[in-house]
């Protein structure tokens, strides 16, 4: 790491060389999804709710969470803020967020992709960033709304046996043990009309050409097939209460409140916002971004002694595996793509 101080009548300014990402897993115990000894996940294949939440006693869930292999996201930009940049919402009406005291330590009008696997470091700027000496009680990530995912999983039915699970299929259905994702666009709260121009699997059990999946009995990992590829998912709504009251497909609520979470050291906060990266949304075609806003319980700390910066992005539950079922077979709805957590480390 390289650094030195710049000093004038203003400011004292700090100037890190590169920042990293750092892949963090820390399981999170609840809904990841039950294996048995050799790593299958074990469903009741015959069901619409298939997994277990609580060590295999009840199959009685329709999803799991698992850690993705591959989780693709398009990063535009990463601020540092002095005071707090989240502005609450009322109703279904968001607020813009208030970014007048965040400093840029990354901006790319592109974007850049990152892909996070487990395990593997991976740079997020290529020079330098010039931050000042201070303390940042919050931090806004600026990311693409469309995120990513390239995984697998096999499974095992609850009489130890091969699961037959079926899957994505133009006419009819992909069948198997193990179901792989595809290039597919679902939305997050199964929004099913055209999203930023995309086609929408709506993953409806029954009706292959939909489901977000393929499954099949040959699937080889070291030389997997061709149409094993990055499903992307849209997060259309982030209404934190949608879930409770069942009208997520139809209601947009362009913003979530701040959510205490112990693995980045404070809380968060989400806001749809538009291509200019600063103005709300306000409906699910113009909210092509998430600021992605922290609040730390201990500010961030940069003084003359820091030496290095570092993210760390947790993704250890970022996958949910979606299942339905119909004629008594399970269905592999899709693998959505849940948000990941971020973690700032200064030394």
């Amino acid at each position: 790491m390289v650094f030195k101080f710049i000093t004038n009548r203003w400011t004292i300014l700090f100037l890190i060389i590169g920042i990293c990402i750092f892949y963090q897993s820390t399981a999170i115990a609840g809904d990841t999804c039950h294996r048995n000894a050799d790593n299958k996940i074990v469903v009741n294949d015959t069901s619409s709710t298939p997994v277990s939440h609580d060590g295999g006693s009840t199959h009685n869930k329709d999803y799991c969470n698992e850690e993705p292999l591959n989780y693709k996201v398009k990063i535009f930009e990463v601020k540092m803020c002095t005071s707090d940049p989240y502005v609450a919402g009322t109703g279904d009406t968001g607020a813009d967020p208030d970014l007048t005291s965040c400093i840029d330590i990354f901006n790319s009008s592109p974007g850049k992709d990152i892909v996070i696997q487990p395990n593997v470091k991976t740079n997020l700027l290529e020079g330098g960033v010039v931050l000042p000496i201070g303390s940042y009680g919050y931090s806004v990530i600026i990311l693409s709304n469309e995120l990513q995912v390239k995984h697998y999983e096999t499974y095992i039915d609850t009489g130890d046996n091969d699961a037959d699970i079926r899957g994505y299929k133009a006419s009819g259905f992909s069948t198997g043990k193990t179901c792989y994702t595809h290039s597919s666009v679902t939305s997050y709260t199964g929004h099913s009309s055209n999203i930023h121009g995309w086609a929408i699997f709506t993953g409806a059990p029954g009706t292959g050409s939909t489901l977000g999946l393929i499954c099949s009995d040959s699937f080889d990992a070291t030389n997997p097939p061709s149409d094993y590829d990055y499903t992307r998912e849209i997060i259309d709504s982030i209404d934190a209460t949608c879930d409770g009251t069942g009208d997520c497909d139809t209601t947009f609520r362009p913003y979530i409140a701040y959510q205490a979470e112990s693995l980045i050291g404070g809380s968060y906060a989400g806001v749809l916002v538009q291509d200019d990266h600063a103005t709300v949304g306000t409906n699910r075609n113009n909210s092509t971004r998430i600021a992605y806003i922290m609040s730390f319980d201990n500010p961030i700390s940069i003084t003359e002694d820091t030496s290095s910066f570092e993210m760390s992005f947790n993704t250890s539950t970022s996958v949910s595996i979606d299942w339905g079922a119909a004629d008594s077979v399970t269905n592999a709805v899709k693998m959505g793509v849940d948000p990941f957590y971020v973690k700032y480390t200064a030394n």
